[in-house]
């Protein structure tokens, strides 16, 4: 006669079944709870977390060429912030410092292109931008005046003009023989002047052709100026120049501006 299987008690069975419902309703509750959060309720912040995960950052900057800005200026987390104007100074750059000497070449004595022009911290409002160059040791005498600049392009390469840009007449013009765009300085041999590169932000666009006077467009650039930016360089003639041109400050020499 085969063996019988033993028979299990109903009561341990009862008791396992009361065990297994009790643990699949604890893990339904864990689930229905997890299933109930949107996900709106963050962890602490870590000692070394600054900014939130979660809160976007908006920051308008004006209408300036910034290459670098002091972040502490920036508005903090969720806030819209507009960095001031001044954030960034009106600055002219040329490739000496005020006060420095210009280099020959940019004269009489050299190949008489002008230097490179570059600016920073456009003002708000500028529609383009105007260059007048004088010598401020000859009555302000005329090396170039240039308007119509973009404001948006600050830099200006070694002797070139810009597609649409606007140049008068400078000081050695004459009706015979009008000069217009740059001449660069040529002071009396052996003296020493000193030029004045002035950078205008125009809040109109001059409505002047190229080769007007410089006294029409130098009065154009000056009623429509909201801001102006200055370097002075200073140029020495060599004792044995030998240049011609207009006479100025000698009866006997031979100069020009």
């Amino acid at each position: 006669m085969p063996p019988v299987p033993p028979v299990q008690s109903s009561r341990s069975t009862t008791a396992r079944a009361v065990v297994a419902i009790i643990g699949c309703a604890a893990i339904l509750t864990v689930a229905l709870a997890s299933c109930k959060s949107d996900g709106r309720t963050l962890r602490p912040a870590k000692p070394t977390q600054t900014q939130s995960v979660y809160t976007p950052t908006t920051t308008t900057v004006p209408a300036t060429t910034v290459t670098s800005f002091d972040n502490s200026k920036v508005g903090t987390i969720g806030t819209t912030t507009t960095l001031p104007s001044t954030t960034v100074p009106f600055t002219l750059q040329l490739p000496f410092a005020e006060g420095g000497a210009i280099d020959p070449r940019f004269t009489c004595n050299g190949t008489d292109v002008h230097p490179q022009i570059a600016w920073f911290g456009t003002p708000l409002g500028t529609v383009e931008m105007a260059l007048v160059v004088t010598d401020a040791d000859a009555g302000d005498f005329v090396h170039w005046v240039i308007a119509g600049l973009d404001p948006n392009d600050p830099l200006l390469g070694e002797g070139d003009v810009p597609v649409g840009a606007i140049e008068g007449e400078n000081g050695f013009s004459t009706e015979a023989a009008p000069a217009i765009g740059w001449r660069g300085p040529c002071p009396p041999s052996g003296t020493t002047h000193h030029y004045w590169f002035t950078l205008y932000a125009l809040g109109q666009q001059v409505e002047l052709p190229t080769g007007a006077s410089a006294a029409d467009l130098l009065a154009a650039i000056t009623n429509s100026s909201i801001d102006v930016a200055e370097v002075t360089g200073v140029y020495t003639a060599p004792a044995t120049s030998s240049t011609t041109g207009s006479s100025v400050g000698s009866s006997t020499t031979t100069t020009i501006d």
